[in-house]
This record gives structure tokens, sequence and C-alpha cells, in this order.
């Protein structure tokens, strides 16, 4: 059915028009249902509150690739099209609501180009000719000029070094500084707006357009981050520093009068610290920055401001939710505006703030379109592209537990049931556990990484622990791996399984671990301290910490969990050596999967090799898969379609006792639009 599930299911009607002997009963979904499930993602109202812009991810399996196409919807929920065929990222609308911006690297294009579309249709025309790949674009309050981040081209001089392969340079040293460019609609030229020794990462434009907010640091690399100040650019004036501190700003953003910013950061007391996110203000007069709701126990991921400026609405995950808040600037009182079992976000307003447009996905949808009045918060549907997954597709139940952990912690996870799921029977169980580990698993059944759809045809149920170590739960409880990793993680997650087993609902002689990056950690971990599982999957996980230290590409925050580096006189080895599942491995039975990207340098591809030549030598089973091309997180189809259908191969084999079908990639000539 594609083109966007037919105009999402003929704009919310469900093609109710159509013969009901059309339709067949819902049946199980396969690896390439899962995998190639169109998504919506990126919501934004235009100004004057008519349309809403958004991305849906089609699956283009002759691209191997998921593209990124731009719709448009009338606020109404009338009218969906398509505006762009991606791929096509970063829309952003012009101050009349008219038009609207996009990157895209189309035919002839020797880089990805600022393309500007007319919302009544018509052929994206390009804006100029960039020599360096834009990014997070912003009109001016005028609309004669758009503003967007992008590297300083090559000069001349390191261009042809490279052309030639003579291009030995510096490991970790700046070359293309990070600018912040403006480009002008009349004529096209692209020009600096702020460029130095150092990268802007994010800015932002006053109401007025006379002031421009933006952050700096040293550099690119991640570690970097905590470096970075907040610097104001007001007229011809010279810009002025408005932070000083050891910790990011993270999503910078002017009031619109212009005169406090908001901004978010793991800080309190004025420095940065072992703590969920929380939200500040700052007079742009200068002055210390000022907390709002101190002591709200979520992890706060994004913030706005009302269009009165008295309000900041935040995106906070709530343990297994992600909800929407409004905080009074003044009194700080924190008020709901959307909550409930799903994980919202991606919110933008219209000009005069009466509706705010967001993003809201389930364990029953993998996301929809949704607005509401701040005001009175009631939340309406917008979109419709999954409407009918319920009718196509068998899924499974999920549901919030809560336990208390032997020491006394409260814990809460995740249960997907088996379908066909009764009371009073026992089912095999594969624990999946969540990345970060500064994170949280929320309500989602959709991801193709955990395949919960799969897993419940096949009988099994699984549960996801959220672990100490995690956001969302208060800051003493992201504190648990301080001063050592799994001072409590690994135990948080076994007394989950145990909880199950207690209930009655779990089989112990039929569990399976998985994860991904730190849920790889996780399960690199649990197979060194029991052998109650029978099969396991490590997914991009750490075995050294000394070595996944020096060799990964971020190390910030990571010595908070063994006190110091790995390196130096003084390092807390005992901490690293007894964190490390290198250090045990000889007490592994598990037949252990172990899958990686090839070009992984969050968590380098080495410690899974690592993994796989220890157990390999201890007469462990064990099998390795290095992903071509692939960096933390798989892009490509076929190897996200592999990844899922070898870990089912592997736990149906080793757990059930039962062979799996594999699910073949489909020929790109049966592909229809």
């Amino acid at each position: 059915m594609t083109l966007s599930r037919l105009a999402a299911l003929a704009a919310g009607g469900l093609l109710a028009l159509a013969a009901p002997s059309a339709w067949s009963a819902p049946r199980t979904m396969t690896a390439v249902d899962l995998v190639g499930l169109e998504k919506l993602s990126d919501p934004k109202v235009s100004p004057d509150g008519r349309f809403v812009l958004y991305s849906v991810g089609r699956v283009d399996w002759k691209a191997n690739a998921v593209q990124d196409d731009l719709w448009r919807i009338g606020l109404d929920g009338s009218d969906p099209r398509r505006m762009v065929e991606g791929p096509a990222s970063g829309a952003a609308w012009a101050p009349d609501g008219k038009s609207f911006a996009f990157v895209a690297r189309r035919d002839g294009d020797s880089g990805r180009q600022i393309y500007i579309s007319a919302i009544d249709g018509g052929e994206p025309r390009r804006l100029g000719k960039l020599r360096t790949s834009p990014s997070s674009l912003r009109w001016s309050a005028d609309g004669s000029a758009i503003y967007f981040l992008a590297a300083a081209p090559d000069g001349k001089t390191l261009a042809k070094r490279k052309r030639e392969k003579d291009d030995m340079l510096s490991f970790e040293t700046p070359q293309g500084r990070g600018r912040l460019w403006r480009i002008t609609l009349a004529d096209g030229k692209a020009e600096p707006v702020v460029e130095g020794e150092f990268e802007v990462e994010a800015f932002d434009l006053s109401t007025d357009g006379k002031t421009i907010l933006y952050r700096r640091a040293p550099s690119d690399l991640l570690d970097d981050n905590p470096k970075s100040e907040l610097w104001l650019k007001e007229g011809k004036s010279a810009d002025r520093r408005l932070t000083d501190n050891d910790f990011q700003e993270s999503t910078p953003r002017l009031s619109p009068d212009g005169r406090s910013v908001l901004f978010l950061a793991t800080a309190e007391n004025g420095r940065y610290g072992t703590v969920n996110p929380n939200l500040f203000v700052a007079s742009t007069a200068g002055g210390a920055p000022r907390e709002l709701a101190h002591g709200l126990p979520y992890e706060i991921e994004d913030a706005v401001w009302s269009a009165d400026g008295r309000e900041i609405y935040i995106t906070a995950t709530t343990g297994v939710r992600r909800e929407l808040f409004a905080v009074d600037v003044n009194s700080q009182a924190v008020r709901p505006l959307a909550r409930g079992d799903h994980a919202a976000g991606d919110v933008t307003l219209t000009r005069d703030g009466k509706t705010l447009v967001f993003f809201k996905a389930s364990a029953t949808s993998p996301g929809e379109v949704f607005r509401l009045d701040p005001a009175r918060p009631a939340a309406t549907q917008v979109t419709h592209l999954n409407d009918d997954i319920a009718t196509r597709f068998r899924l499974p139940r999920q549901e919030a537990i809560q336990w208390t952990a032997p020491d006394g912690q409260a814990l809460e996870g995740l249960v997907t049931y088996p379908l066909d799921w009764q009371p009073g029977r026992r089912y095999p169980l594969i624990v999946q556990s969540h990345g970060g580990p500064r994170s949280s698993d929320v309500f989602n059944v959709f991801a193709y990484g955990r395949f919960n759809p799969l897993l419940a045809a096949k009988g099994v149920m699984t549960l996801s622990v959220n672990y100490r170590g995690g956001t969302g739960y208060g800051d003493e409880f992201l504190q648990g791996m301080n001063a050592g990793y799994f001072r409590h993680a690994d135990k948080d997650v076994l007394s989950g399984i145990d909880n199950l087993i207690a209930k009655g609902l779990v089989d112990p002689d039929k569990l399976g671990v998985m994860g991904w990056s730190a849920g790889g950690h996780m399960t690199n971990r649990l197979i060194t301290v029991t052998d109650r599982f029978k099969a396991a999957s490590s997914g991009a996980g750490a075995v050294d910490w000394p070595s996944m230290y020096l060799t990964s590409d971020t190390r910030w925050q990571r010595s908070e969990w063994f006190v110091t580096p790995p390196y130096g006189s003084t390092a807390r080895r005992d901490l690293y050596v007894d964190n490390s599942p290198l250090s045990q491995l000889d007490k592994v039975s598990t037949p252990t999967l172990i899958l990686a990207g090839a070009e992984d340098e969050r968590v380098p591809w080495t410690q899974s090799v690592m993994l796989h030549r220890a157990l390999k030598a201890l007469g462990v089973e064990t099998e390795l898969y290095l992903a071509p091309r692939e960096p933390h997180n798989f892009r490509e189809l076929r190897h996200r379609l592999f990844q899922v259908n070898v870990q089912m191969d592997w736990f149906s084999k080793r757990v059930l006792g039962q062979d799996y079908d594999w699910s073949a990639a489909p020929d790109a000539k049966d592909e229809t639009d």
C-alpha cells in the first residue's frame, strides 16, 4: 500500500468506503514487516497554524536505505500530501508560512544543498551552491535569508592534498571549523556570521532578528562539550559571553522578548553533576542562571518557550513514559499537558501560541502527530499514517510493572506479553536491556532492534528493566553507577527476572538475554555472573573498560563510574577490572551471539572481537558478525534485516528448541509506490 499508507489512509477515514471483504485478518509480523514499517518523525507546525510539515521514513530496498520524504498536512488533518521525495531533511518554515526550506542532495548536486519549496507545491529550487554541508536551518525574521550551521570548506591546499591522497593529518586536530552562516534568498550568496578558532554547535534567533544566541566549543570532540559556553551577538557590537561554567548548555533558546534564555544542563548549584538534565533560565543582561522546578525527578529532554514567555513547555522522561508539561517561569509551578502511556516529543508552536503540535508514539502506535491548546490541553490526532496497524498485524500487549529489589530499591520495567497469552502458563523470557546507560526504556513495541512482535508470535515474553544508573527516576537513582558500573545495575535486572518467575509468568528454564550498546555491556556482564540463560546476544557491547575508555570517541561522564581515568599510578584499576566482563569470562557457559558495526567509534568493534576470541578460546559457543560500513547503530536496511533474523534464529534454536524461517528482503522490482 505505501505512498505513505495511501495518503494516511485517506486522512484518517481508514478508507471507509472499501468493501469489508477486502480486508484480511491481522497476521503475525515478519522481520521484513518490522524493518519496513513507515514511521513518522519531526513534525513542524507553520507559524500561521495552517499546516504541519513532517518526515515519513520510506523503505527503499533498491537503495538499501530508509529515505525520509517530506509531507504536508492541514492542521485539521486534511489533505496529507507528499511535498518532497527523499532523502530530504531539516525542514524549516518561512515566517509567512507560504514556503519552507530543506536540505537534500538532488540530481547534479556535488553535496547536500538548501532548497526552497512553495507550500502549494511545485518544483523546489536550490538556493545558491554550497561547498559545505548545511544543517539546522532557520529563517531570518523578515524572510530574506536563512541561517544555518556548516563546517568551513577545505582550503585549496588541504583539498588538493585530499584529492592526491596526501592526507596524513594529526589525529583529533580540528580541520574545518563549524560556523554559523547566512545565505540570502535574493542572490543565493552565503557568508559566515560567526566564525573563529572554535565550533559553533547550536544557535537561536530573537523574534525581532536583532540578536543571535549561539553555543560554541573548543572543538567538535564530544569530550569538549562541557567546555562549550553560550554567547550573544547583538548588531555590530562585539560578541558577548553569557555563561562560564563546567557543563554543556543544551537546547539554548531565546525568550520571545529577547530578555532571557533557557537551556538544559546536567548541573546543580552552578556546577556539573551526575544528575538528570535540569531546566535553567538566564538573563541576557548577565548574571547567574536560575534553575526552575528544582527537584523534579525526571529527565528533561527538550524545552520551548510559550508565545508570551510566561511558561516553558518541557518534554520529560518520567520512567517508562515520555510526557509533556508546562513550567511557570515565575512561580515554577508544573502542570501536565500530555500524560499517559506514551513517548511524546518534538514540540513546536504556532506564532500566536494557541496551538502546540507534537509527536506521540506508544505500544499500540509507531507514532503520529497531535495538537493541543496549551491553555486547555486535550490532545487531538492530526495524522493517521499507521492507524490501521492493529488490523494489519497482530500486536503484543505491553504494560508497566513495578517491584522491589532485594536491597529495597523500587524498580520499574516493561513486560511485553506473548500473543495468545494465557494466565497460569509460564512462558520463555528474553531480557532486553536499554542503552545509554543514561536513558530508560519507554513504551514501544515497534523498534526493529528489539523485534518484540516477532518474539511474541513465537510465544516469548520480554522484560525491559530500568536499572539504576538510568534516567527518569531521580538523581540518586542515576548515581547508582558511580564508583562501580555494576554496583547495582546487573542485580536490578536479575531481580526483575526473579519477580516474574515468582509471579508464575516465566519458565526459569527458558531464559535469554540481549541488549545493544549499554545493553550490550549489561549482557556481557550477566553471562559472567549467572549460567541461567540458554542464549545471549551482545550488540556493540564493552568487555574491557580500560581499552574501551581510551578508544571510544567519548570519555566524558565515564570517569564517574570508575572514580579516575584508567591510566596513571593513582588510577582505580580495581574498579576497571572488577567491572570488566573480560576478567570473568572463564565463568561463561552461555552461547553468545555478537554483533557490531565495523566503523563504530562509540563502542569500538575491537571490544566485540575481544569478547568473541576469548569465548572461542574458552570453548564457549559464539558467533561474531561485523557489519561493513556501519557505525554504532546500523543504517543499511539489509544489515538491519540480518540483525533481526540472526538473533531470532539464535534464540529460537537455543531457548525454544525451534527452527526459525528467515525473512528475505523483497526484490527491488517488487516495490510499489
